[in-house]
């Protein structure tokens, strides 16, 4: 009987590692999966620990958890070395699972999926990969090269957003959506910001409706504070809205994957975002900007002034033109998230490198 452990702490890496095991089930016999992540990679695996509850972003965001997450690492630890693995999957959750491989020092084979993104900052982390993890699977293609180059062991079979959304041709129906970030502390931060812009766009936009999408692992109760309609993530309900305002992130993906036209806002702690201003290497910070080399989705960053952004949704929404070319745009994102079966791909591979 082979034994794998998979640690996923984000909801996209929880979402990933219940595809990825999911697969693997289905490709090898005599299998075990254990999981330190979310509800998602639960249903295909024996889960020891719910990572998801304590999972923030940010520098200085992360003290208010810390207790927690090194209580949460000393557990993951001993547990491990109980179950004995032939095999490790690490699932983005950098500042954890880093820790975690460091801290395990080479008495297990580790695989990382969806890699730190140490090519925008905080290099030097490439060091632990380097001294701790084996094999590193990417899943932008740039990240292939960039980790070739440094000597790394990489490989790329493409995005699984690919497999997980399918997109359905739902006719777009007058709505704007919100996701506001699956982290506590992103919405936190950002409600307040999103609060000011529907107020302005009920005024301008009176045929209408506005909306928060959700991620299935926050209570609804973080939403009290805005008197809106909140419904839980679904892909359908994000390709029939007209326009989405979305924090930085998986999410960004997913709608160019479905072609909804979309802004991107971002906000963090002052002094987290100080530091980063400093060190962070990239010219934007939604992935389907970097991707394209160039900005196709408007970006407000840290200060953002709600009158500015609600005018620019109000001009892409009567400009039709402008809009399409959004959405053309979105497509050709799409194409370079290619190829198809990301995570079929890896599970095979898996099951070579078990056998």
């Amino acid at each position: 009987m082979k034994k794998i452990v998979i640690v996923a702490g984000d909801t996209s890496g929880d979402l990933y590692g219940a595809l990825l095991s999911k697969k693997i089930k289905e490709k090898i016999n005599n299998v075990e999966i254990f999981s330190f992540g979310g509800p998602e990679l639960a249903k295909n695996s024996k889960q020891i620990l719910n990572l998801l509850k304590t999972s923030v972003c940010g520098i200085f965001e992360i003290f208010s958890s810390l207790k927690e997450l090194i209580n949460n690492l000393k557990k993951t630890i001993d547990k491990i070395k109980k179950i004995k693995p032939d095999l490790i999957i690490l699932i983005d959750f950098p500042d954890f699972n880093l820790r975690l491989a460091k801290k395990l020092n080479n008495k297990f084979k580790i695989f990382y999926f969806v890699s730190p993104q140490v090519w925008a900052w905080r290099k030097n982390r490439i060091n632990i990969l380097k001294k701790y993890v084996e094999k590193i699977i990417v899943i932008f293609k740039f990240e292939k090269d960039f980790y070739k180059k440094e000597g790394l062991d990489v490989l790329y079979f493409g995005h699984p957003l690919l497999e997980i959304i399918s997109k359905k041709n739902i006719e777009q129906k007058n709505i704007i959506s919100f996701m506001p970030g699956s982290r506590k502390n992103e919405v936190k931060l950002h409600l307040p910001i999103i609060k000011k812009i529907k107020t302005i766009l009920e005024k301008e936009l009176r045929d209408y409706k506005f909306r928060i999408i959700k991620p299935k692992n926050l209570e609804e109760e973080l939403y009290n504070d805005i008197n809106i309609d909140i419904i839980e993530h679904n892909y359908e309900a994000i390709e029939e809205s007209k326009f989405i305002i979305a924090s930085s992130g998986t999410a960004t993906v997913e709608l160019a994957i479905l072609e909804v036209p979309f802004l991107i806002i971002y906000k963090l702690n002052p002094l987290t975002f100080l530091i980063l201003k400093n060190i962070v290497k990239t010219k934007f910070i939604g992935m389907v900007n970097i991707l394209a080399n160039k900005k196709i989705i408007k970006e407000y960053i840290q200060k953002m002034d709600p009158q500015i952004i609600a005018k620019d949704i109000i001009d892409i929404l009567k400009n039709k033109e402008k809009y399409q070319e959004i959405k053309n745009q979105l497509k050709n994102i799409k194409e370079i998230l290619q190829p198809l079966g990301a995570t079929e791909k890896f599970s095979d591979f898996i099951k070579e490198y078990l056998s």
